[in-house]
């Protein structure tokens, strides 16, 4: 989300994610995965409530990564014991190395191409100590993405926002517009932000991990487990 928005961004999602749930699956993954893993990186990390909940509920060190300044300064402020750094997904390189690295909730798809993914990849497997892991929730497939529009109001306080979002595809890519309405004590504003986002097979994203040396499996999970879109759980060589 574009920093316009930044501040929007948990009034929409904490009300319609279960952040608790998903912090102690992943938990439970990283651990069955790397029963030793003190350390975790959240690339794309956003406003950082799951680095929150994984350190302060399950106590892991966890610094994030993010592209957006406004989303990493939220995320200052609600995990104050991790470190986090501006930087894109695609191309970061932080000099040090963790346990485990996580891309959530989708973040995967901003990569947009299969070359990007592989970029993308690299970055976390560079950032991976011998024998870590990396946990990936995916975004849609080609075959589950259905085009349209949908509107979602929440309320907090005196502000009220309303939320269009319209999808497009083209071939393996997803255009995707939001339109809000924010209504509050100082009147009404409309903002805007597009996304494009990739639509990448399971096949797809295991070759990309293997091309960057990462023994990868898929869980699809179950259709209403956390999104229904499973987990990529991938471990570097000890």
């Amino acid at each position: 989300m574009q920093s316009q928005q930044a501040a929007l961004y948990d009034l929409f999602y904490m009300s319609m994610k279960d952040y608790s749930a998903e912090a102690g699956k992943i938990a439970d993954l990283i651990r069955r995965a790397r029963p030793h893993c003190p350390t975790l990186l959240d690339v794309g990390c956003g406003t950082g409530e799951h680095a929150r909940l994984l350190g302060e509920i399950h106590g892991f060190e966890v610094d994030g990564v993010d592209i957006d300044p406004a989303m990493v300064a939220i995320g200052d402020v609600k995990w104050p014991h991790g470190r986090f750094d501006v930087a894109d997904m695609i191309d970061f390189h932080l000099g040090r190395c963790y346990d485990g690295v996580l891309n959530l909730f989708g973040a995967i798809a901003h990569a947009v191409t299969v070359p990007r993914l592989r970029d993308t990849l690299a970055c976390m497997r560079e950032h991976l100590a011998p024998g870590g892991v990396a946990l990936v929730q995916p975004y849609l497939t080609p075959d589950e993405l259905r085009v349209g529009t949908g509107e979602y109001t929440v309320e907090s306080g005196d502000l009220r926002v309303t939320r269009i979002r319209r999808s497009e595809r083209e071939g393996q890519h997803q255009r995707l517009y939001f339109h809000f309405t924010v209504e509050g004590p100082d009147g009404t504003q409309e903002l805007d932000e597009v996304f494009d986002l990739g639509l990448f097979t399971v096949d797809e994203t295991l070759a990309a991990f293997s091309a960057v040396g990462l023994a990868a499996t898929y869980d699809p999970g179950s259709p209403r487990e956390l999104g229904g879109h499973g987990f990529y759980v991938a471990s570097a060589p000890a």
